[in-house]
């Protein structure tokens, strides 16, 4: 299974929902996958796009734990928040064109590709589809139902 091999992995805002909501079939899933980052053994890679939309909820909330909460995930060693610069812009803009995926799925994914993750993981069935350049790991497909 290509988890199983991956050292870096950029995981996409669904999975961290089902994450930090606890949403089963997937949770099981992803716990393994952050035992791995704390055992040092797998890095994560997040979209600044993906903290925006993890924390959108809580804003509108005015949830100030679920903000702490996200925060520290985040926070945590082996998990870095890349923001968009020029390169990463470039990229989700040339996605965009060819694709036509939507401007922050591109922006995600251009991040992927510019940090040299070797795998998407989520839930995502309109990436799973289109040809975006890497590999796409979707979550429905790790869990048996």
């Amino acid at each position: 299974m290509l988890l199983s091999r991956s050292r870096q992995l950029l995981l996409d805002t669904n999975a961290f929902i089902y994450f930090l909501d606890g949403e089963e079939p997937y949770f099981e899933v992803l716990l393994s996958v952050f035992r791995r980052v704390q055992a040092g053994d797998l890095s994560l890679i997040v979209s600044v796009i993906t903290e925006a939309e993890l924390l959108i909820r809580p804003e509108r909330d005015d949830n100030e734990v679920a903000k702490e909460r996200i925060g520290d995930l985040l926070s945590e060693d082996g998990i870095y928040v890349v923001g968009v610069d020029r390169r990463i812009a470039r990229r989700a803009a040339a996605l965009r064109g060819r694709t036509r995926l939507k401007l922050a799925d591109a922006i995600i994914v251009a991040t992927a590709l510019e940090t040299g993750c070797e795998a998407i993981v989520g839930n995502d069935g309109e990436w799973a589809r289109k040809q975006i350049d890497i590999p796409f790991v979707r979550m429905d497909d790790l869990v048996a139902r």
